[in-house]
């Protein structure tokens, strides 16, 4: 099959499957029509679909960890005030809610982004659907008729909540991998297994918010919702404060890092390296994922001390006196202490100091022993000589005063100094590592 005729056979199915979507959804919207005028409830649905759209738009981004960069969860506010409005008003208000605001906010976003307007009504269809699949299961659990009976039935209105949240996610990651797999053509398991994997972080963060509006409305009418908004709203700003705080962090360690490949251009390419085996290595020694990134931070800056030492002493070609060698026994020490005033890297700065220490108690600078070194300056101690053993993949990356090795010979060095020099386990995991590195590196290179 040509290029285009697979295009033609992906566009012809995403066609089929729109239209589908389409059909059920203008079905469903025109059957949960009649009660909401019959019961009076034109004015609230607006009233709801106002609030939730301005709150649509203003997603709150909530970091999933600490240190990562780039890595959060937009979470959607109208998801919840819609499963509220099931659980409080029944499916035929909940599906118009939901078509309502995910229409008026696609249209919005497309015509800021110039995007296609088809795709605004498929992701209302498809919202429809999710709406009343999960009105249904809220239909199974009613509400008490007097505010007084609320206290007695909020923990089967919980978990009924709970379960409509979850029904109404699971309905659209089903829905939503269905369509990306007919538009991109990649396989529908593979597509509903990744995005099942960031559901639970989605739909659990939902469900405390879930629970307040579903309460505050059912007490406070419509003035019980714009009281959740005000808080909010100061969430969304104190997680945006978050992220330019982190955003600040970052910038900081890769303006530090390009300040020391400047000062020395060989370290460029091997700081890299570094942190990105030390990440590695730490994930393998089944370090927390935010320790593992700071790893990477830390292996990004270890030879920051290095900016300030003498550059004919760093370059020299031959054999250091011993007062040079006692200069370069400096870095370390040297690195923590530039580092130890910006507050936010605190966490790193042993790490730093540390990485030329030995588990024999032979190292720099304070000649440290075992497990008086910290497991993530051990990390970095064995990459670091590693990358350092083997040089650069460019001539203006290696080391004027070391003989390059192999790989093999470089793992062979660190076997040699496992338990004196290096730490054994970190050692060991680190040559798994390299192992199956060195076979995609040699596929890359070929092809």
């Amino acid at each position: 099959m040509t290029t285009d005729e697979r295009r033609g056979s992906l566009r012809k199915r995403f066609l089929l499957w729109s239209g589908l979507l389409s059909l059920g959804a203008a079905s469903l919207l025109l059957g949960a029509g009649s009660p909401i005028q019959r019961e009076g409830q034109l004015a609230l649905l607006l009233g709801l679909g106002t609030v939730a759209l301005f709150a649509e738009l203003l997603l709150v981004r909530y970091p999933l960890r600490h240190a990562y960069i780039d890595r959060g969860i937009w979470m959607s506010v109208s998801t919840p005030v819609v499963v509220a409005a099931l659980m409080l008003y029944g499916w035929a208000m909940g599906v118009w809610l939901d078509a309502v605001v995910t229409f008026g906010a696609g249209l919005l976003v497309a015509r800021l982004k110039q995007s296609r307007l088809r795709w605004v009504w498929l992701n209302t269809a498809q919202s429809t659907l999710c709406a009343a699949g999960a009105g249904w299961f809220a239909s199974l659990f009613p509400l008490p008729r007097q505010p007084e009976g609320l206290a007695d039935a909020f923990v089967s209105l919980a978990v009924g909540l709970f379960g409509t949240l979850t029904l109404y996610s699971a309905i659209n990651v089903l829905l939503m991998s269905i369509t990306i797999a007919l538009t991109e053509g990649v396989r529908f398991r593979w597509v509903l297994r990744e995005s099942l994997l960031d559901t639970p972080r989605e739909t659990v963060p939902m469900f405390p918010l879930s629970l307040l509006l579903m309460v505050m409305l059912y007490l406070y009418g419509f003035a019980g919702l714009l009281s959740v908004l005000a808080p909010y709203l100061a969430l969304r700003q104190a997680f945006i404060l978050y992220m330019r705080q982190h955003e600040l962090y970052h910038q900081t360690i890769r303006s530090l890092g390009f300040l020391i490949q400047r000062a020395h251009p060989y370290t460029g390419g091997h700081l890299q390296r570094v942190a990105q085996w030390g990440r590695k290595v730490a994930e393998r020694l089944g370090l927390p994922p935010e320790r593992c990134e700071l790893v990477y931070d830390a292996a990004l800056l270890h030879d920051v001390g290095k900016t300030v030492l003498d550059e004919r002493v760093l370059n020299k070609p031959g054999r250091l006196t011993p007062s040079e060698w006692k200069q370069i026994q400096r870095h370390p020490q040297l690195g923590a202490e530039i580092l130890s005033h910006v507050p936010f890297l605190d966490a790193i700065v042993p790490w730093i100091a540390y990485h030329h220490e030995r588990p024999d108690g032979k190292g720099y600078p304070h000649a440290l022993r075992g497990d008086q070194i910290p497991l993530e300056a051990r990390i970095i101690a064995v990459v670091d000589a590693f990358d350092a053993m083997i040089g650069g993949e460019s001539p203006s990356q290696q080391r004027p005063y070391r003989h390059s090795l192999s790989i093999q010979e470089a793992l062979a060095e660190l076997r040699r100094g496992a338990g004196s020099q290096f730490d054994s386990q970190v050692v060991s995991i680190f040559e798994q590592v390299v192992q199956e590195w060195t076979p995609l590196m040699r596929k890359a290179k070929d092809g």
